[in-house]
């Protein structure tokens, strides 16, 4: 079997987001302890992909320096996407790029589950989960065990299976032929080409693509979300070293990453503390706090903090 190229779209602003994107893109915000991007990376690495393409546009020289940093190990390649054309214009650009077999995922977008069935089930094949809204997503209808349609967004879902933005390809050539006739044809969605039209010109063609169901998802996009995603992955992956128990009060569940500081503070329930955060004398509960974050005297809830932001 060929090796997988994965492919991660991470040109977008994250205009709902501001102001804390208004220095780096969006996939570089913490939750959880870490980047958006370093929790997706590890499951590329889980599924044992090695070569990666990012899709890179908003702020891209703060995440490809972080990615040269933190993942030498890796084959990495940044192609840029220059105007915001959708998502499907944003795997296309990969086109001169990858070859063989290809998985991609949302560059906003932390799955908490294994992904290793979407790329070793042998098909094509797209993550799904049961959703209470299915408008707000790409949604699939399936017939015999096989996906039959997909539809962006909806107005009236004929289903309440979604994606969950991690899609597997055995040919990528295929993938791009159909991006390609999308483009060729003009048709967008709010002025972006979409992959879900790319999906239906596969099953035109007569290609099948199953659906894998995943257990849950976070399309990190609004300030509200990324602060109920960290107390979900808090409540799952909580990192609690030793040495921050001398001196503070800690109440869990809480993520303190090793190589933070912090002294004569009360932190907890739910606080991610990021890389390189220096705190002291502080109180923060339901909380985040980026990478490099420097925080004195600081009472806060329910908030991100960042190095920009105070």
């Amino acid at each position: 079997m060929s090796e997988y190229t994965a492919i991660i779209p991470v040109a977008g602003k994250g205009v709902r987001l501001l102001p804390y994107t208004e220095h780096c893109p969006k996939t570089m915000l913490s939750v959880g302890g870490k980047p958006i991007i370093a929790h997706i990376l590890q499951q590329i690495e889980s599924c044992g992909i090695r070569r990666v393409v990012f899709v890179v546009g908003y702020k891209k020289d703060v995440l490809i320096d972080y990615i040269r940093a933190q993942y030498p190990h890796l084959e990495t390649v940044f192609v840029e996407q220059k105007e915001p054309k959708g998502l499907g214009h944003a795997v296309y650009l990969a086109k001169e790029v990858v070859q063989g077999p290809c998985f991609i995922v949302l560059g906003d977008t932390i799955i908490d589950g294994d992904l290793r069935p979407l790329v070793q089930c042998g098909q094509n094949a797209v993550g799904v989960k049961t959703v209470q809204d299915p408008r707000r997503f790409g949604v699939v209808e399936m017939k015999d065990g096989l996906i039959c349609r997909f539809e962006e967004k909806p107005e009236h879902p004929k289903s309440n299976l979604a994606l969950i933005g991690a899609y597997s390809f055995l040919d990528s050539a295929q993938l791009f032929s159909c991006l390609q006739e999308v483009i060729a044809s003009g048709k967008t969605v709010k002025n972006e080409i979409q992959l879900t039209d790319a999906l239906s010109c596969m099953l035109r063609r007569g290609l099948s693509i199953i659906p894998v169901p995943m257990k849950d998802w976070f399309d990190c996009g609004t300030i509200e979300i990324m602060l109920q995603t960290n107390r979900v992955l808090l409540d799952r992956h909580a990192h609690l070293p030793q040495k921050f128990l001398q001196n503070n009060k800690i109440i869990a569940p809480c993520w303190l990453d090793d190589t933070a500081e912090i002294d004569g503070c009360t932190l907890g329930p739910y606080v991610s503390v990021a890389h390189g955060a220096k705190l002291k004398n502080c109180e923060l509960k339901d909380a985040i706090v980026s990478q490099d974050t420097c925080l004195t005297d600081t009472k806060r809830e329910h908030a991100i903090l960042d190095k920009y932001c105070k």
